[in-house]
């Protein structure tokens, strides 16, 4: 019964934006299914109306998911529903923190489609997955660009848990969940909780994107201790990031030192052939009939990431409803002529400017005045000149204007510095990639 929503769930991910998801729908259950209706809950304190807003989407979703007409009815719960993985402590404290978030059903590791540029993290997860008593890749620390598949892996690793032994405590959540625990419990004074809690009612402990902690100290320094804490029990840990710890910005040498301690893997964006697999799983799990020779073609046209290549199916099945059409070339060359340009879309300069001064901690006025400037502020105005050409179609000329009247030749200089370091360092590799993610957020 589950499953017909956890598709229309997959559909709705792909349509909405992660917030309006994760808020929204990312918790909703179905309690009921009959030939008249389904019956979805809603955690309590949500907005009814944006259900109602979002009516139409949502039967479409429905559809592709349950192939069925029938109306979907949603049941507002008067009471938060419990978090799925961890037990609930007599004293109410877990209801305090939220705890977990809820893992979702799709993540799972027979629909993850490795390939050679994630096995090695795809069989580190599974090993942990099989022996979560605490194993030699503790903690389990995997790294990569946003949308590779770094979340799945970590939900994958939960809900196999879960699956074989349900006592066992599964606690997941994201870096910015457990600031938000941080913070709340140190305003309550509640923080021998917080410790006691990590230290006694979990097993298995999952983070992701704990990149998110740069610049807060006072979470890092709690983490760390709940780190030890579990580390000497002989719990797992699974972190994930976009980046290798020791290029995170800002996390403390004493978190680096003990991420180190396990196994670190990092997940590459996938080949042609991979790509090519990963349509056709995601084509498979909703029952569509599409040739490989769109599938190929596809395959070549998004190089991006895996969340583009689930969002290219999604807009087939949208494209080919509304045009009452099978899928198609046509179609296809539809759907990759709005996914494929993302990384050289139209973007405000202005945010390139953000994203550059503000990693490298320049002033973008000193980016865009005239004259060379120090070092630093010379390898930052590089590096903005290539984000710039990269993510928007303006001129060369338009370029150089920007930062202080500077011809085209130059910018056609850093241009090509920020190339040639891109092919022999990879972690300035991983920088780029990152600040595009960025600005594209």
């Amino acid at each position: 019964m589950q499953i017909e929503w956890e598709r229309c769930l997959n559909y709705l991910r792909g349509m909405l934006s992660d917030s309006v998801f994760k808020t929204y729908f990312a918790q909703t259950k179905m309690v009921s299914l009959t030939a008249g209706h389904a019956v979805i809950t809603v955690p309590s304190g949500l907005d009814v109306s944006v259900y109602s807003a979002y009516k139409e989407l949502i039967k479409l979703g429905w559809k592709e998911g349950s192939h069925s007409d029938a109306p979907v009815e949603f049941e507002f719960q008067s009471q938060e529903i419990a978090p799925q993985a961890v037990k609930p402590r007599d004293n109410g404290f877990q209801d305090f923190i939220k705890p977990s978030v809820p893992l979702s059903n799709s993540y799972r590791f027979e629909n993850f489609v490795p390939g050679d540029k994630a096995q090695l993290a795809f069989n580190a997860a599974l090993a942990v997955a099989r022996n979560p008593d605490g194993t030699q890749y503790n903690p389990l620390f995997i790294y990569g660009s946003s949308g590779l598949g770094k979340t799945h892996l970590l939900q994958a690793i939960g809900n196999y848990i879960l699956e074989e032994d349900p006592a066992k405590r599964v606690c997941y959540l994201t870096s910015e969940d457990f600031s938000q625990q941080y913070l709340k419990c140190m305003r309550e004074g509640r923080m021998t909780e917080l410790s006691d809690f990590y230290r006694d009612e979990v097993d298995i402990l999952l983070i992701d994107d704990i990149q998110n902690w740069a610049g807060k100290p006072e979470t890092q320094n709690e983490f760390f201790l709940i780190f030890n804490a579990l580390h000497q029990a002989g719990k797992q840990i699974v972190l994930t990031s976009d980046a290798p710890a020791g290029e995170v910005k800002n996390l403390s040498d004493r978190l680096v030192s003990r991420f180190s301690w396990g196994l670190t893997v990092d997940i590459q964006p996938p080949d042609v052939e991979t790509r090519e697999a990963i349509l056709h799983k995601k084509a498979e799990e909703r029952h569509l009939e599409i040739s490989d020779e769109v599938l190929r073609f596809l395959a070549e046209r998004i190089a991006s990431n895996v969340r583009c290549l689930e969002s290219a199916i999604i807009k087939l099945t949208l494209q080919s409803s509304l045009m009452n059409h099978d899928i198609d070339m046509t179609i296809a060359q539809k759907v990759a002529a709005e996914i494929a340009p993302t990384l050289r879309r139209r973007v405000s300069l202005d945010a390139v400017l953000h994203a550059v001064s503000a990693h490298y901690e320049v002033p973008e006025a000193k980016l865009t005045e005239p004259g060379r400037g120090t070092k630093e502020i010379s390898k930052a105005r590089q590096v903005a000149m290539y984000l710039m050409r990269e993510c928007s179609s303006i001129s060369l000329q338009s370029i150089g204007s920007r930062f202080g009247g500077k011809d085209h030749s130059t910018v056609v200089h850093a241009i090509k510095l920020v190339k040639a370091e891109m092919e022999t360092d990879a972690s300035f590799a991983r920088l780029i990639e990152s600040l595009k993610n960025a600005i594209h957020d």
